[in-house]
């Protein structure tokens, strides 16, 4: 079974919107999502929105599966398959975006995929659907996933 996701033509937009609003719950799916990226032989941009956020993720991917390494770093120092950037990207991977960060990305088009994750959060659910429908006002039909 070929496990490498083949890239198309078209980006495609994503919406993961999680039943919780805590952030931990959020970091551990981001976590699985990134594991499941780096299984699939991908290339990853992260967009966080604080630095703070930034830190605590990279911590989190860190201790997430101590046996199943994920590579990944901050800002490309060093360059790996995964990368955390604050606020925007500035050296895109061009395969998978996942925006963490609350704007919309106007470079997105420059990815096969883009991944928002969302939470509970009235915040986080209002500026998600703002980046919905300015997706659509763009021509692309992005899909949702709810995870229980």
């Amino acid at each position: 079974m070929n496990t490498n996701a083949m890239p198309s033509d078209t980006p495609d937009v994503l919406f993961y919107v999680l039943n919780s609003s805590d952030l931990a719950s959020r970091q551990h799916f981001v976590c699985k999502l990134v594991q499941k990226i780096w299984q699939q032989n991908r290339h990853c941009d992260i967009c966080c929105h604080h630095p703070a956020e930034l830190t605590a993720l990279d911590e989190a991917i860190w201790l997430f599966k101590p046996e199943a390494f994920i590579p990944h770093a901050i800002a490309q120092n060093p360059p790996a398959p995964i990368q955390l950037w604050f606020d925007q990207v500035d050296r895109p991977c061009h395969d998978i975006l996942v925006n963490l960060h609350p704007d919309f990305q106007t470079y997105f088009q420059s990815y096969q995929r883009t991944i928002e994750v969302l939470d509970q959060s009235p915040e986080l659910i209002q500026r998600g659907r703002d980046r919905w429908r300015r997706y659509q006002s763009l021509g692309f039909d992005p899909v949702l996933h709810k995870i229980p």
